[in-house]
């Protein structure tokens, strides 16, 4: 990274044309400084493209403050400047870059202008002439070790400035981090204040923890759905087939929900261009994150969500005011590299698949309806599927906004009459103005993220996403909702299995939801001469898409049924001599208070069907015999 460095009693600079197709959003195309300031004209070589941006931006950061200090000017300007440069790095990195310096010396109190990215511009200004008011200097990211970048750049500011407690009726009681364990709501003995409790503490650093392996990652190998993969990185999980069966379940559902909804579904490529102007503004927020890819062709990232994709195709879409909003749908396999201590489980991953959801309106009450019929949704299927009531609600967003939009959103909760924490902000420091996370605890006292429904008032003028008016003018959508269902498909396995540990915790037998469970149902004949017979039983079953599986294996009845219930099989019917096709056999029921019933098979097949309902459906995804099948684990 090149620097040139001026010191000048005045600045103004003024753009004059597009010089990328896809220029950053201009706030003012014009702008005197008529004060003393520092200027730093930025270059960013090909070669920069290789290290990390923050790590870049930390290093111009400090370089910026030294100048400042050593020259005693606390207001400066960030002026990208490719003609430093003989071998120019990808405008994504140099926009990262910049955006992140900009940050940064916001956080550490100096005025900061910075001039924009992407636009052929004009200057003038007027150097002070003495001999340290012209300077160069080439910056790498080697040059910053982590103990100096921490002392030169002043930690963040807190970005929240109030703190709500809401109930389940929508009673708001404000608090701080020092306060709120006084916070008379979260007091309350109902069990979804004491979740409430927790995550309140979590997101002020105050929660618990058990200090053992999360109860997930032992469930997830001992029941063969998801394993580490020891030739690949830490978070990249492979998955088995009863797992992949779970995954395709979840993911169908999801299809399902967001179909219903009346999005289309859409499928982008995986990895993006570095040097996409737009693309990289969007990414520049989560660069720390970036998953770099080197093909020789330049760099490229693999996305973080569907976003950076998703955007650019519903750019290309053309639609009118009356098919909006424009509602999409992706199934996204994402990357982020997180930082090694915060990987854990499936809590925190590096890959994993997301339910994504985009609805682009064309006006503001277009966008809340559309965020409360999400919001509602989503909280039917935290109770149904995900979360067993076990949830709360969190909210993150602008001052200005909750002020503005108060009522809709805290009823909301109240109608799904559940509390929730809100968070507010001065200023919006992503794309989004408010979101709702819907939050589930785990057995060890922690919160994960399943669903989301986020306002977006960034994107749709930043990719000139719009529609075409009744008057034939095209409008730029003013909201785009974000929403995901399942959140992705890895925590939401987390949180089924988080449950049954608390479950199990409370003396309920474990048990996978029914629609879920690999095995449904698993016939046991009392020895090899009626192993056909419960062959015609696991036949009758499947016909009737119920997933049934024989237990052939050479073992006693006791300790076929005693495998049963280690493998949490839902039902499991013993057949012998008395027996029949159409008669009552009995029936052994994992959750029921009665554990056995007498049931025909017709009767058994009605009970689950009644109980899945109209939830997606797949074949057994291993051998029917148990003898025929492989060990995966352990």
């Amino acid at each position: 990274m090149q620097v040139l460095g001026i010191h000048t009693g005045s600045f103004r600079w003024f753009t004059t044309d597009k010089a990328l197709e896809n220029p950053e959003a201009a706030p003012e195309h014009e702008r005197t400084i008529e004060e003393e300031c520092l200027v730093f004209f930025v270059g960013i070589e090909k070669a920069d493209a290789s290290e990390s941006p923050d790590a870049l931006a930390t290093a111009l950061a400090q370089h910026v403050r030294e100048r400042s200090r050593m020259l005693s000017v606390t207001s400066v300007v960030l002026y990208p400047y490719v003609h430093l440069v003989s071998d120019p790095g990808p405008a994504g990195t140099a926009l990262s870059v910049l955006r992140g310096a900009h940050q940064k010396l916001d956080d550490a109190g100096l005025t900061v202008y910075r001039s924009p990215f992407g636009w052929y511009k004009g200057f003038d200004l007027k150097a002070k002439g003495h001999p340290l008011s012209e300077w160069s200097a080439h910056l790498t990211a080697d040059a910053v070790s982590e103990g100096k970048a921490k002392a030169e750049v002043a930690p963040a500011k807190d970005r929240f400035e109030r703190y709500i407690v809401v109930d389940a009726n929508g009673k708001q009681h404000d608090v701080t981090p020092d306060t709120f364990e006084a916070c008379e709501i979260l007091q309350r003995p109902e069990p979804v204040y004491g979740l409430l409790r927790h995550f309140v503490a979590n997101e002020f650093a105050r929660g618990e923890s058990g200090g053992e392996e999360p109860a997930h990652i032992r469930m997830m190998r001992q029941h063969e759905l998801i394993d580490y993969c020891d030739v690949s990185e830490k978070g990249h999980y492979k998955w088995y087939p009863k797992g992949v069966l779970m995954l395709r379940l979840l993911l169908e559902y999801a299809r399902s929900l967001a179909l219903e909804w009346g999005a289309q579904e859409m499928k982008n490529p995986l990895v993006i261009r570095g040097d996409n102007n737009v693309v990289g503004e969007l990414m520049g927020e989560f660069h720390e994150r970036d998953y770099k890819v080197d093909g020789g062709r330049g760099i490229c990232y693999l996305r973080y969500a569907s976003d950076p994709l998703g955007f650019p195709f519903m750019q290309k879409v053309r639609f009118s005011v009356h098919q909006s909003p424009l509602k999409l749908y992706e199934e996204a396999s994402c990357f982020r590299n997180e930082q090694e201590g915060e990987v854990s489980g499936l809590r925190r991953v590096r890959n994993f698949l997301m339910t994504d959801m985009h609805a682009a309106c064309a006006n503001d009450e277009q966008a809340r309806d559309e965020f409360r019929v999400l919001t509602l949704r989503f909280g039917r299927l935290m109770n149904d599927v995900i979360a067993q009531n076990r949830w709360v609600l969190g909210w993150e967003g602008t001052t200005d906004f909750f002020a503005q939009n108060q009522g809709w959103l805290v009823a909301l909760g109240a109608e799904m009459r559940v509390p929730a924490f809100i968070k507010l902000m001065p200023e919006m420091t992503h794309y989004y103005a408010m979101k709702n996370e819907f939050q589930s605890i785990t057995r060890d006292l922690q919160n994960i993220q399943v669903s989301t429904v986020q306002w977006d008032v960034k994107d749709g003028p930043r990719f000139d996403i719009g529609f075409v008016d009744s008057d034939g003018a095209f409008k730029p959508c003013p909201v785009i909702l974000h929403a995901s269902s399942f959140g992705s498909i890895e925590r939401t396995m987390c949180t089924l299995l988080e449950n049954i540990a608390v479950d199990q915790d409370n003396g309920k037998p474990p048990c996978f939801p029914l629609w879920l469970s690999p095995t449904q149902v698993r016939v046991v004949p009392v020895k090899e001469d009626y192993l056909a017979l419960a062959e015609q039983f696991a036949d009758l079953f499947t016909e009737n898409r119920i997933r049934a599986d024989v237990d052939d294996r050479q073992e006693s009845v006791g300790r076929k049924v005693r495998d049963a219930e280690v493998e949490w099989v839902p039902y499991t019917v013993v057949v012998g001599q008395r027996e029949t096709l159409d008669g009552a056999l009995t029936v052994r029921c994992r959750q029921e208070q009665d554990d056995k019933r007498a049931l025909s098979a017709a009767d058994l097949t009605r009970l689950i069907r009644e109980r899945t309902g109209n939830v997606p459906w797949l074949p057994l995804p291993i051998p029917r015999r148990l003898s025929k099948r492989p060990i995966f684990f352990g």
